[in-house]
C-alpha cells in the first residue's frame, strides 16, 4: 500500500476583530521604538476632553471677559463723574461767588455813562470809589486809566473837598423823587465832591460819584469799583502785607470815628490795619487832605507792585479772589472782567503814574479846581498829548507849592 500524506487543514482568514486583537497583542509582545514610545507616553498622558465642555469654558472665558471690561468701564465712569462732579462744583461756587459780586452792583435809575463796553477798548477808564465805615461819604475819589497797547496805568485822584455843583440831570433826578438837593454859598446843587456821594441816596451813590466824576474830568468811566475800608484792609492783608516807608510820625486819635492812628516814621511792613492808619491820617499834615491824597497814590502803587508781582499771585491768587468777590462791588461783569485779567501781568511799576488834579488858591474848607489845568493832565495822561514844556513847569511848580 501507497505512503499515507498528511494535509495540513487550510485555515479559514481572520475576521476583523481577530485581526485587530493579534495586532494589539503583537503591539504588547514586542519592545517599541524609542518614537513610538514617547508618542504612546504622549497618549497615555492625554485626557479625553469632552468638546461640549470645551465650548462651555469659552462662553465662560468669555463672559469673565466681558465682566472685567465692564466693571473697569465702571470705575472709570465713576472716576469721571466725581472728577465732573468736583469740577462742577468749583465751577458752581465761583459762579455763584461772581454772580454774588455782580448782584451786589447798584440798579440804578440814574445813568451815567454812555461808554461802549462791547469790545476792548484801548483806553479803559475805571473809577475807583473809596468810602467810610458807614458807606455814605467817598473819601477817595480815583480814576484809573489803563491803556492797552502802552501798557501805561495812570492814577488820577480828585480831593474828596473839591467845592463841585452837581448836573441839571442829577438836580432834576433828586427833585423827581422829592430828596434834598444841598446848596452852598448861594448855589444850588454845590456841595464838597465827598458829600455827593451821600446826597446821591440808597441805589444811586455810585451813580452820581461816577457822574460828577466824569464832569470833573470830562471822560468817559467804563466801569466803577468801590472798596470800603473793610475791603481795604482785607486786600492788603491778603498779600500779607506791603512794605512802606512812612515819612513822619503820625499820631491822631478820634473816639467818635473809633480811629486810633500810632505810625512811626521809616520803613515798616504794614498789615491791613496799619495800612488803613497811614491812608486815614491827614491832619498832622500841613496841606491836610491833598497830603494824604500823595500818600494813598504812594501807597496804592506799592500795592500794585506787590499784587502784581507773580510770587504774590500764585501764592495769594485764593484770598485775593475771595476777597475781591466778598469785599468791593463794580458794574463790571464776569464775562467783561475774563476780558481784562490777561493784562494784568502786563502791569510795569516804571509805567505808573499818579496825579492829583490841579487847584487853584490855597486849600481850605473847599478846594477850588482848576478847569484848563485839568483839561491839559486828561490830555497828557489819558490822551496821550504832551503838554506845552512852559505849561508842564508851571504844573510841577504848583503842585510842590
Amino acid at each position: 500500500m501507497g505512503e499515507k500524506r498528511e494535509y495540513r487543514r487550510r485555515r479559514r482568514p481572520p475576521d476583523d476583530m481577530e485581526l485587530r486583537q493579534r495586532q494589539a497583542r503583537r503591539r504588547q509582545t514586542r519592545a517599541p521604538y524609542p518614537e513610538e514610545q514617547q508618542q504612546r507616553r504622549g497618549y497615555d498622558e492625554q485626557t479625553y476632553i469632552d468638546p461640549r465642555r470645551v465650548a462651555q469654558g469659552r462662553r465662560m472665558s468669555q463672559r469673565r471677559a466681558e465682566q472685567k471690561k465692564k466693571r473697569r468701564r465702571g470705575v472709570l465712569l465713576v472716576i469721571a463723574l466725581l472728577l465732573i462732579l468736583s469740577g462742577t462744583y468749583a465751577a458752581a461756587k465761583v459762579w455763584v461767588a461772581m454772580d454774588r459780586w455782580q448782584g451786589k452792583a447798584e440798579k440804578s435809575d440814574f445813568v451815567v455813562s454812555t461808554a461802549d463796553q462791547s469790545k476792548i477798548k484801548e483806553v479803559i477808564n475805571v473809577a475807583i470809589l473809596g468810602t467810610d465805615e458807614d458807606g455814605f461819604r467817598a473819601d477817595v475819589n480815583m480814576v484809573a486809566s489803563f491803556n492797552t497797547n502802552t501798557k501805561e496805568l495812570h492814577f488820577i485822584s480828585v480831593p474828596r473837598d473839591s467845592c463841585v455843583t452837581m448836573t441839571d440831570e442829577m438836580i432834576a433826578f433828586l427833585e423827581k423823587d422829592n430828596q434834598y438837593v444841598p446848596q452852598q454859598n448861594g448855589v444850588y446843587g454845590q456841595c464838597k465832591l465827598t458829600e455827593v456821594h451821600a446826597y446821591a441816596g440808597k441805589g444811586n451813590r455810585c451813580a452820581f460819584s461816577v457822574a460828577m466824576l466824569e464832569e470833573i474830568l470830562g471822560v468817559k468811566m467804563d466801569y466803577y469799583v468801590k472798596v470800603d475800608l473793610n475791603a481795604f484792609k482785607e486786600i492788603v492783608d491778603a498779600v500779607d502785607g506791603v512794605d512802606f516807608e512812612v515819612e513822619q510820625r503820625l499820631y491822631y486819635v478820634d473816639p467818635y470815628q473809633d480811629l486810633y492812628i500810632d505810625l512811626y516814621p521809616g520803613m515798616q511792613h504794614l498789615d491791613g490795619e496799619k495800612a488803613e492808619q497811614l491812608v486815614r491820617f491827614r491832619e498832622g499834615y500841613a496841606q491836610k487832605d491833598l497830603k494824604r491824597i500823595e500818600v494813598q497814590q504812594e501807597f496804592i502803587q506799592a500795592l500794585i507792585e506787590k499784587v502784581c508781582s507773580s510770587e504774590t499771585l500764585m501764592k495769594n491768587l485764593n484770598n485775593l479772589v475771595e476777597v475781591a468777590l466778598d469785599c468791593t462791588e463794580s458794574n463790571i461783569s464776569v464775562s467783561e472782567a475774563l476780558k481784562y485779567v490777561k493784562y494784568v501781568k502786563d502791569f510795569d511799576p516804571d509805567k505808573i503814574t499818579s496825579d492829583t488834579v490841579p487847584y487853584v488858591g490855597d486849600p481850605g474848607k473847599y478846594v477850588y479846581l482848576d478847569e484848563e489845568g485839568i483839561k491839559e493832565l486828561i490830555d497828557w495822561r489819558i490822551n496821550g498829548i504832551e503838554p506845552a514844556e512852559d505849561a508842564q513847569t508851571m504844573d510841577e511848580e504848583l503842585m510842590n507849592g
